[in-house]
């Protein structure tokens, strides 16, 4: 689909009209975080945006298309996702499966004919991308949240989703269930959340709530996220990146 320049300006743009007291509309991402997603490998990998344009900076494998491939698995079917094409990666260098799964290098078998992916989890162990976004304006939250788990070595990962009105974290609401998805489940129903178990019903749900009344806006997102490189950045730019989020040196990749 071909996207002309005044269609996108009317879907985005970085003209946006605060409120009396400056407070910029629409849900925005608060908070993201990440459980066992890639190589960010046990225990809960927060990042704080507050709601402000952000710039998301490190070296050469500390983890930048990681992160935004865990954005992208939020708000995108898996199957639509040329995953880390925002490093210039070739088509299906990573998958869902390889962040699930966590793979980081290769092994190559006893005799040497083939190699094979090292996992830094094994099947049944859960990975949760969880996003928080807050309309200031009104008041409002929304958690969206993606828990997938592998349940054998080779396949798609199983997953479901979730969306709750509230404002949810990994360590409050993923937690004290077991390994046990059914129970995570009903542990997010019985607090509210609606649960959905394929894409399509969820992305209904989130397009309601942020009043994204067509497809166009999310395909846009969907070619802008994976851009390689942006030549000719207007000044103009800079100054809306407000806040600017660093990975140090040697993080996951």
């Amino acid at each position: 689909m071909d996207l002309g320049a005044d269609l996108q300006e009317s879907l985005f743009s970085l003209d946006e009209t605060a409120d009396d007291a400056g407070t910029p509309p629409g849900f925005r991402l608060h908070r993201l975080e990440l459980l066992n997603w890639g190589t960010f490998h046990q225990g809960v990998r927060t990042f704080r945006l507050d709601g402000a344009n952000s710039l998301l900076t490190g070296d050469i494998g500390s983890g930048k298309s990681t992160v935004v491939d865990a954005i992208t698995t939020l708000l995108l079917p898996a199957h639509k996702i040329e995953y880390n094409k925002a490093a210039g990666a070739q088509k299906k260098e990573r998958s869902l499966t390889s962040y699930v799964r966590g793979f980081h290098k290769s092994a190559r078998s006893t005799g040497g004919e083939y190699s094979k992916p090292v996992a830094l989890r094994g099947t049944g162990q859960l990975t949760v991308v969880l996003g928080v976004f807050r309309n200031a304006v009104l008041g409002k939250w929304v958690t969206l949240g993606i828990t997938l788990w592998a349940a054998q070595e080779a396949g798609t990962p199983n997953r479901f989703y979730s969306l709750a009105e509230a404002e949810q974290s990994i360590a409050a609401d993923f937690s004290s269930f077991g390994q046990d998805p059914l129970k995570l489940k009903k542990k997010l129903r019985a607090a509210g959340a609606a649960v959905h178990d394929t894409f399509d019903p969820y992305s209904a749900a989130f397009k309601r709530h942020f009043g994204i009344s067509g497809n166009q806006a999310m395909e846009l997102f969907h070619r802008t996220v994976s851009m390689k490189q942006v030549e000719n950045i207007p000044r103009s730019c800079a100054a809306t990146c407000s806040r600017r989020t660093t990975l140090p040196p040697g993080s996951p990749t």
